[in-house]
């Protein structure tokens, strides 16, 4: 008898150690564009939460459980992110969605993850419908595409003066949620888009919506869509001699699109994190060092993936071993309530908990 009392007091010791914590895998799934005119900014975001996952899976003390994050490939075809998350929840067994991309994506596997109560973690879009009262447990840090909207308006209007402003709008969810954004925005300031034309999505095709905005004589853009199509709209404008301004939102990639661009336009995109060339906390410090060692290029993607996987990482201190899926939102919730790196670098105060909208502009 207490031969077997000494084997169970042996046994419940070792469950709690931190080897067999640290030895549990916890699975990830992510589902961006990784092929098609959209594909650098999802290949941004799976290289920068890898980077991030692998360099906290091989922390010589780690304690908390490995991650695995199984990246497929849906091309920005929402279609393709419901066949995705199909699998990656009945085949990889997965505890949540990491990092999707997308607005019209994650509006396709809504009843997916309510059916599932899988968790959405994450997601790269600011759409509205994932930000509160969501039929499934969803965390995004990232500020609102209203908030990208409002920061982008005070440029164009209170700072340079615009008035005819056009919109430029890919013709799906996420530009219907930006549409509703701006107008919002421009209602504030007693204005209204002068025009807004639209495009497909994963189309170059936007001549169109350049002549319809030619016609109308704006003297600014806010555009709203991907680098491929806006930086090809953006060159044929300025060929046929628009003097004004454009912006665009983060989701546009402001890396990829200022590489395409030809021809010298004045040109804000809005990002929703600050320069990680320039910030200054140590995981600031440690992004750039793996960023060096890996020789990959900087971009405001590529930290953002890395910002979402160093939250994950650190939320695991926040839920009781062995980690379930409904610990996760709640648990990267405190994160961003109480880790003064991650709320230095999203320069949150002892006051104000409302992510920041930061620029970036092209030289």
């Amino acid at each position: 008898m207490l031969k077997l009392i000494s084997i169970l007091s042996c046994c419940i010791a070792l469950l709690g150690s931190p080897k067999l914590i640290a030895d549990e895998v916890l699975k990830l799934g992510m589902s961006v564009a990784l092929s098609g005119p959209a594909k650098d900014i999802g290949q941004q975001l799976r290289q920068g939460a890898q980077l991030y996952f692998e360099y906290a899976n091989n922390l010589p003390d780690r304690s908390h459980p490995k991650v695995s994050l199984m990246v497929l490939d849906d091309g920005y075809e929402p279609a393709r992110t419901v066949v995705n998350t199909r699998y990656l929840i009945d085949q990889h067994k997965v505890m949540a969605l990491f990092g999707n991309m997308g607005t019209p994506t994650a509006h396709a596997i809504q009843a997916i993850l309510t059916h599932h109560q899988l968790p959405l973690l994450v997601p790269f879009t600011g759409a509205d419908f994932l930000r509160s009262n969501t039929p499934y447990p969803v965390f995004n840090w990232r500020a609102s595409y209203l908030d990208e909207a409002n920061e982008q308006v005070r440029y164009l209007v209170d700072e340079q003066g615009h008035k005819a402003i056009a919109l430029l709008i890919q013709a799906d969810e996420f530009g219907l949620t930006l549409e509703k954004s701006f107008r919002q925005a421009l209602t504030a300031r007693g204005l209204k888009p002068k025009v807004t034309a639209r495009f497909r999505r994963n189309s170059a095709d936007i001549n169109k919506a350049l002549k319809l905005i030619m016609r109308n004589e704006v003297t600014a853009v806010a555009m709203i869509g991907t680098y491929q199509p806006l930086s090809l709209f953006i060159d044929k404008a300025m060929h046929r001699g628009f003097k004004g301004t454009f912006t665009g939102v983060s989701f546009t990639s402001s890396t990829a699109l200022f590489a395409k661009l030809t021809s010298k336009s004045a040109l804000m995109i809005s990002e929703v994190v600050p320069d990680p060339s320039k910030c200054q906390a140590q995981l600031c410090e440690l992004f750039r060092s793996l960023i060096h060692k890996q020789n990959l290029a900087t971009s405001p993607q590529i930290f953002e993936g890395f910002l979402n996987a160093a939250i994950f990482i650190s939320a695991l201190d926040y839920c009781p071993r062995p980690v379930t899926r409904a610990c996760l939102p709640g648990a990267m919730q405190q994160v961003l309530k109480k880790d003064p790196t991650i709320r230095t670098i999203f320069g949150l105060s002892d006051t104000e908990n409302k992510p920041r909208v930061y620029r970036s502009y092209f030289q």
